[in-house]
């Protein structure tokens, strides 16, 4: 063997070593959202960041031929269920991809998708979208006294009703929601008996302010990449906003093993504050929460089983009323990053 080709052979390994060292030190940190369309408008609430966001690319080989994102360019515009979507084009806050098989596409003005907003899409047969990307904690921004699009990430085979999910929110009351049926936006009449659906958009009123994001709100900082940095503890703040006890879990998607994470428990004395520092299982039901209770979930990570400075995985936060929230995280072996 020359010395060329010895060199070329070593050079090899080394980025093959290197790719394995990023693949072990990386987990789960994308997931796969999937989508039932059915034949013509969908409202639909996209919940991550597709890995190609180009709506071309992400349609490519379905029956989709439109989508539009709701751009609410036009301030002085307010929904009204008897509006018609069928030409988009010509109302003002809405911009529209056409495929290039149609003979408007010249018209297109939206060129592509980001998580954590809804969307219409047009599909000219009924069709299961699945769409992978990177994970975006979405929050609602509330327009006041007006109609707002939204959608929620919801457990898609035990979602709460509406009024599970608003019962702790007195600006969405009485209840003004609209959904999309057979390509016209119709009112929910009994929100006290009817299910929401993960991954569907709504026209739902607000009156007055409101910084609601359902029956728990989940604050980390930087949310869209939650670090946690060797023994030194980062907070997550939970609050039950529903009226009632809420049962909260955590799963550690990445499990133990991959993303070894722990949390802390702390205890006030006459004297000081005792932590005690426990490992986080992959699903942990915390105690319950009381209506209008807040308490922080404290994290640090094992640095003695990371194998790498890094890992990444995720954290799935779910209620016992249907509603999930994904976050992000990153755990690094030295308290120094």
């Amino acid at each position: 063997m020359t010395y060329r080709s010895r060199f070329g052979t070593i050079l090899g390994l080394v980025f093959l070593l290197q790719s394995l060292a990023s693949q072990i030190g990386s987990a789960q940190t994308t997931r796969t959202q999937t989508i039932q369309l059915h034949q013509g408008w969908n409202a639909i609430f996209l919940q991550v960041n597709p890995a190609t966001p180009v709506p071309a690319d992400c349609f490519q080989g379905t029956p989709v031929t439109m989508s539009a994102a709701f751009t609410g360019a036009d301030k002085s515009l307010q929904f009204s269920k008897n509006r018609s979507i069928g030409n988009l084009a010509s109302q003002n806050g809405w911009d529209v991809w056409y495929a290039s098989s149609r003979p408007d596409a010249f018209l297109t003005s939206f060129f592509q998708f980001a998580g954590g907003k809804p969307y219409l899409i047009y599909a000219s047969n009924n069709y299961t979208w699945t769409v992978s990307g990177s994970v975006v904690p979405a929050t609602i921004k509330w327009r006041p006294n007006a109609f707002t699009l939204v959608g929620f990430c919801l457990d898609a085979s035990s979602p709460p009703t509406f009024d599970q999910f608003f019962a702790g929110s007195p600006a969405h009351h009485p209840y003004q929601i609209f959904h999309l049926v057979n390509d016209a936006w119709a009112k929910v009449d009994n929100a006290q008996t009817t299910q929401m659906n993960s991954g569907e958009a709504y026209w739902i009123y607000c009156n007055g302010s409101s910084d609601y994001q359902g029956p728990l709100t989940v604050s980390a900082p930087n949310p869209s990449n939650f670090s946690v940095n060797g023994t030194t503890s980062a907070g997550i703040l939970l609050q039950n906003n529903s009226p009632n006890p809420l049962n909260v879990q955590v799963k550690n998607l990445a499990g133990g093993a991959q993303l070894p994470l722990a949390y802390q428990l702390r205890a006030v004395t006459d004297t000081n504050v005792v932590t005690t520092t426990l490992d986080l299982p992959d699903t942990y039901a915390l105690p319950s929460f009381n209506a209008g209770e807040k308490r922080g979930l404290w994290l640090t990570v094992r640095p003695e089983r990371m194998t790498t400075a890094t890992r990444t995985g995720l954290l799935e936060i779910t209620t016992d009323l249907g509603t999930q929230f994904w976050l992000p995280v990153t755990a690094n072996r030295s308290s120094t990053q």
